[in-house]
């Protein structure tokens, strides 16, 4: 019995300094005033993943978007009780900053961004939204419902309610006309996936075609990241977005063939291996050629495993 409660009174612990730690979440990021204000802004929709280091991330990031004639707001909206009242708080931060007396808005979404963005979008009417990029995994969007259904208690102390909503909600598309949409897939798997495989495959095949994400878009690329990567290195993401926003395409250098293999298959750390030995770091999981995953694998994914 001293030992049940031994633990108990640990597992306290360990919930509270997480619920601590999470009230100590990322800011906000908006631009500093200027004599000559700028026509058009870039609002990054973070999502749970936000934290100071990506907050740090997306903050040195702010010249190199001032450059390409853009002001960069990032708003940190997301709330414990929910994603309806998240949704409430990004309306008050775009009516708070004034988004709507920009020419141009654009706007690149994170996964829960996603969700918590696009009703909005619909209800409000952004007359000046001109460009969505969404941030989509196959694979990381799992982690809502395995959390949910697996990690009730913990994930309700970390985060409140609003994973438990992103779980059971169905993607919203947007379905706003004059808007440019595209969407970069990511292709990696977390470590949260990857060590709750099983748990992840139990909800259906990976889907990774453009098509299988319930959004109309206008282009459609693949990433060699995971979604933890997609904050900390986005800085690599960015010359991307910024070329949509521009031409309304991705580069010719983007990605734009799904996976060759499975990347939760049980030898994956095999093929690792062998791609580090002559390839760059980065490469594994990702797309790009002379490397043939299906015969480095043996077997092509399919989606079925």
């Amino acid at each position: 019995m001293a030992f049940r409660a031994a633990v108990r009174h640990r597992v306290l612990h360990i919930c509270i300094a997480a619920s601590l730690a999470t009230a100590a979440c990322a800011g906000q990021i908006r631009p500093a005033l200027t004599p000559t204000p700028r026509s058009e802004a870039l609002l990054i929709l973070p999502g749970f993943g936000y934290g100071r280091g990506a907050e740090q991330t997306l903050r040195a990031l702010a010249p190199e978007v001032g450059a390409a004639g853009l002001d960069l707001y990032v708003p940190s909206y997301i709330s414990r009780r929910g994603l309806d009242r998240s949704r409430e708080h990004l309306n008050d931060f775009i009516h708070k900053h004034r988004l709507e007396r920009y020419d141009r808005l654009h706007v690149f979404a994170f996964i829960a961004g996603g969700w918590s963005f696009n009703p909005l979008a619909e209800q409000r009417g952004l007359a000046n939204l001109a460009t969505v990029v969404y941030d989509r995994s196959p694979l990381q969007e799992r982690a809502a419902r395995i959390a949910t259904d697996h990690l009730h208690f913990l994930t309700w102390v970390r985060y409140g309610t609003p994973v438990f909503d992103l779980a059971r909600t169905p993607y919203p598309p947007l379905a706003a006309s004059g808007v440019r949409v595209a969407l970069l897939i990511e292709t990696r798997p977390t470590t949260f996936i990857s060590k709750r495989a099983a748990a992840a495959r139990q909800y259906g095949p990976f889907q990774f075609d453009c098509d299988s994400f319930a959004q109309p878009h206008d282009d459609c690329a693949f990433i060699s990241k995971n979604h933890d990567q997609m904050y900390q290195h986005f800085s690599e993401v960015l010359p991307e977005v910024l070329t949509f926003i521009r031409t309304g395409r991705f580069s010719s250098a983007a990605v734009r063939q799904p996976p060759a293999i499975d990347p939760l298959a049980d030898d994956l750390a095999l093929v690792k291996g062998s791609l580090r030995l002559g390839t760059p770091e980065g490469v594994p999981y990702g797309l790009a050629p002379p490397y043939d995953f299906a015969l480095l694998k043996g077997v092509p994914y399919d989606g079925a495993r």
